[in-house]
């Protein structure tokens, strides 16, 4: 199973993950951070990294 629906190698798969974490956070931050801790959103975007640099 491919989470990105188009052939990458390791390093586009980590920019990609990288830019999708900076987003999280900052949508993080402005919505959800009053009820949840940024940490959440770290620990979160982590494990999503990895699955994206694991199964691509």
């Amino acid at each position: 199973m491919r989470i990105l629906p188009f052939k990458s190698n390791l390093w586009d798969r980590i920019f990609i993950g990288v830019v999708i974490m900076f987003a999280v956070h900052l949508l993080w931050v402005r919505f959800v951070e009053q009820f949840i801790p940024l940490y959440v959103a770290t620990i979160a975007t982590l494990i999503f990294l990895g699955m994206l640099i694991v199964t691509g």
